[in-house]
């Protein structure tokens, strides 16, 4: 009897962190992808596209909406490692969520148009942050093979593919679209965390 009530009180829990989550997530990745969406209505040019969303905080019509769009964020992401960490996940995912979200702010910081230690220092974190960004994402795959978890490691990919073709000086320069896909297929594998979190508990 008391295993039991202590197997409710656990998965009551979780599913009350499982709330928080996702309305953390929901909240700050909604206006991360309205930021966005305002950057690229404000500049949809060429420069934008071929250069990726590291344009809009360079570029002064655009900066403020891009400076506020990541911070929060991460903000976000590391209230959501916490709330992760408490939901009983492994302290490894909350680290990269933490990673991640520092990240954010370093990207922030390192301007690539500030001189080649700045470009190659922004482009090395960026790197950096979309393999902690995949090895989060395929943690979810060895635990969960569920369609969301499937498919929003496939859309995650499918970003990094064109984003690293479109790197090299191969006139293929749609950086930016594949940036906002790799995002987008984030943004639903952090979602499917918060579900597996509930499944375990249960």
């Amino acid at each position: 009897m008391e295993s039991s009530e202590k197997t409710t009180t656990k998965a009551s829990t979780t599913n009350t962190l499982q709330r928080r989550a996702v309305r953390v997530l929901f909240a700050t990745q909604l206006l991360f992808f309205l930021a966005l969406a305002w950057c690229i209505f404000l500049q949809h040019g060429y420069n934008a596209v071929s250069a990726g969303i590291s344009y809009f905080g360079v570029s002064h019509r655009t900066i403020f909406f891009a400076v506020v769009g990541y911070v929060i964020a991460a903000v976000g992401l590391w209230r959501a490692s916490r709330l992760f960490r408490e939901g009983g996940l492994d302290p490894l995912l909350a680290l990269g969520l933490k990673l991640v979200a520092a990240m954010l702010l370093i990207l922030l910081a390192t301007p690539y148009t500030g001189g080649t230690f700045l470009n190659w220092t922004h482009m090395s974190v960026g790197v950096v942050g979309a393999l902690v960004q995949l090895a989060i994402s395929f943690a979810l795959l060895r635990r969960t093979l569920s369609f969301f978890a499937v498919a929003g490691v496939a859309i995650q990919l499918a970003g990094g593919i064109i984003g690293a073709l479109s790197l090299p000086d191969w006139k293929f320069q749609i950086l930016m679209y594949g940036e906002l896909v790799f995002e987008l297929g984030f943004s639903l594998v952090l979602f499917q965390w918060t579900r597996y979190m509930v499944d375990r508990a249960t």
